[in-house]
C-alpha cells in the first residue's frame, strides 16, 4: 500500500465523523395499524421521537412512544382512529381542532410552550387539522399536527392511517425548538 493513502484515509474518516452529533427533532411521518408478524409477537410500527422513525412495537424492545389504532373507544361504540402510547401517567392533550389546513398549520408553528392541559389516556378521537401535545414516558414534549387521516372500517380489522406532523423537545423543557 503507498503511504500516501494513510492520511488520505485519516482525513476521510475525520470528516465522516463530524456532524453525526445532530438529533433530528421535527418531520413528517405517516403511522398505520397495520401489523407484521415477528415470530412469536405481531407488531405494529410506532414513532420515536429519539430516533426521529417508525420503529417496532415488540414487547421486549418497546421503543415508539405513540402508536396509531383503530377501535371502539368506548365498550360498543364506533371505531375510531386513535393514537395511543405505553406511558403510567396520561400523554395525551389536545390543543386545538382546526377547519383548514392554513389555520392548523399556523397554530402548530405559533405553539412555543406546552401550557396546562388536561392530560388523557388516549388521543381520540383524532381529526385532520388537531392539534396535540404528548409527554412521552421520559418526560419529554412533543407538538403533533393531523396533516391527514384515512380510515377503513369495510376490512377487518379496520384500517387507519395518519399522517403527522412532528416536533420534539429531547431536553425535557416545555418549550419547543
Amino acid at each position: 500500500m503507498k503511504l500516501w493513502l494513510i492520511p488520505a484515509l485519516a482525513v476521510m474518516l475525520f470528516f465522516a465523523g463530524c456532524g453525526g452529533d445532530d438529533q433530528q427533532t421535527s418531520g413528517t411521518i405517516t403511522l398505520t395499524n397495520e401489523l407484521y408478524d415477528g415470530g412469536s409477537y405481531y407488531y405494529a410500527l410506532g414513532l420515536s421521537f429519539d430516533e426521529a422513525k417508525e420503529v417496532p412495537t415488540l414487547p421486549d424492545a418497546y421503543r415508539a412512544d405513540i402508536t396509531l389504532m383503530a377501535g371502539a373507544v368506548n365498550s360498543g361504540g364506533p371505531v375510531l382512529p386513535f393514537l395511543s402510547s405505553n406511558t403510567l401517567d396520561p400523554p395525551f392533550a389536545l390543543v386545538s381542532n382546526h377547519l383548514t389546513a392554513a389555520e392548523s398549520e399556523n397554530a402548530f408553528n405559533a405553539l412555543k410552550t406546552v401550557g396546562n392541559y388536561t392530560w388523557i389516556d388516549l388521543a381520540a378521537p383524532i381529526s385532520t387539522n388537531q392539534i396535540w401535545v404528548v409527554k412521552t414516558r421520559d418526560a419529554k414534549y412533543a407538538k403533533l399536527r393531523i396533516v391527514s387521516l384515512t380510515l377503513d372500517t369495510s376490512v377487518s380489522p379496520a384500517f387507519a392511517a395518519c399522517k403527522l406532523e412532528w416536533v420534539w423537545q429531547p431536553d425535557g423543557s416545555a418549550t419547543f425548538p
